[in-house]
């Protein structure tokens, strides 16, 4: 999706990402995980909802999407390569040589196809601007507290392109979704150790917009509920990309 602006031969593009998609653990490792079957159903094994919100996403504003289904307890491809979390206590224990050989199979292929992908879109004609939204979901409650927070959008704050962004998507989901608690950088930073904060490093503030969006898994509970709360989220998008793409 490219909104276009009126005033000039400028366009945006939308790029779509899913980190935590599945909870499939390769053949290679099944038997690490022999004992860890509840670990695996759990919000440490994957983003439950996360790969489907993003393929509405994709699909409505017809945008590339890049996910992917191994459980981040083999590797979270949400880190760095240079993060000492990467790897989740199944797998840290494994030889330096069989580490290298899951960021070979599993971790450097998304990253790639990502990159990839963003290139793609910068070489499209006409298009100054990608947003990149990576799809995530948390769990209701952490360490015994719950959570008030129902939608956060992530972004870095000091790039003043991605701050506005996130207002004005916030604004839009709440004139959409107003029973929804729409949070700006909740209940993470969006500028920790991660795939955006990496991207932002390579590509300037006017030509990449990157943002995590985190639904919160009890919002899946009320299944017809939640597809018209999924349907607000890509149509406040969809409105917060003309509006941003026309200044």
């Amino acid at each position: 999706m490219s909104p276009r602006s009126s005033r000039s031969e400028t366009a945006w593009a939308l790029l779509v990402t899913c980190e935590h998609g599945g909870n499939r653990v390769p053949p290679r490792y099944r038997a690490l995980f022999n004992e860890h079957g509840q670990l695996l159903q759990s919000h440490r094994g994957f983003d439950a909802g996360a790969l489907a919100t993003a393929r509405l996403i994709a699909r409505t504003l017809s945008a590339p999407l890049v996910g992917a289904t191994v459980t981040r307890l083999v590797v979270d491809l949400n880190r760095t390569e240079r993060s000492a979390t990467r790897f989740s206590e199944i797998t840290r224990p494994l030889s330096d040589e069989e580490r290298d050989r899951i960021l070979q199979d599993h971790y450097r292929p998304h990253w790639n196809a990502v990159r990839r992908a963003l290139s793609r879109l910068r070489e499209r004609p006409h298009v100054t601007t990608v947003l990149h939204v990576a799809s995530h979901s948390f769990t209701p409650v952490w360490k015994g507290c719950e959570r008030r927070t129902d939608i956060g959008l992530l972004f870095d704050p000091q790039r003043a392109s991605e701050a506005r962004f996130a207002r004005i998507w916030q604004r839009e989901l709440r004139r959409l979704a107003p029973e929804l608690a729409v949070h700006r950088n909740a209940p993470y930073r969006g500028w920790t150790d991660g795939m955006t904060s990496e991207l932002r490093r390579a590509l300037p503030a006017a030509r990449y917009l990157g943002f995590e969006l985190e639904v919160n898994q009890r919002l899946l509970h009320d299944a017809s509920r939640w597809r018209r709360q999924r349907r607000a989220i890509v149509r406040a998008l969809t409105a917060a990309m003309e509006i941003a793409s026309s200044r």
